[in-house]
């Protein structure tokens, strides 16, 4: 099954293994060969939802996503994953 890439629109999605790294509450995660999906033509990455399921089971909720306003998202794209990586922000 092809998933095509959310951004750019011309690129498929693609199963890759990425490095899961963010703060999580008071704690800095860090996970390497964490399941992400990347678009061949743009670059795109989006975390995988299975992969991030078995986090929150692990860790517990987000202290953030229980602190952060509620924030407008865009409809939800058929596809693989719901979460990108986060940029850092300075």
């Amino acid at each position: 099954m092809n998933y095509t890439c959310p951004v750019c629109n011309v690129g498929n999605l693609k199963p890759v293994k990425v490095t899961y790294a963010r703060r999580w509450g008071i704690r800095f995660i860090v996970i390497p060969n964490f399941a992400a999906w990347r678009c061949d033509s743009c670059s795109f990455t989006r975390y995988d939802g299975a992969a991030l399921a078995q986090l929150r089971l692990l860790l517990g909720p987000d202290e953030e996503e229980l602190t952060e306003p509620f924030q407008r998202r865009s409809p939800q794209a058929e596809g693989p994953g719901e979460i990108g990586p986060r940029r850092w922000t300075m």
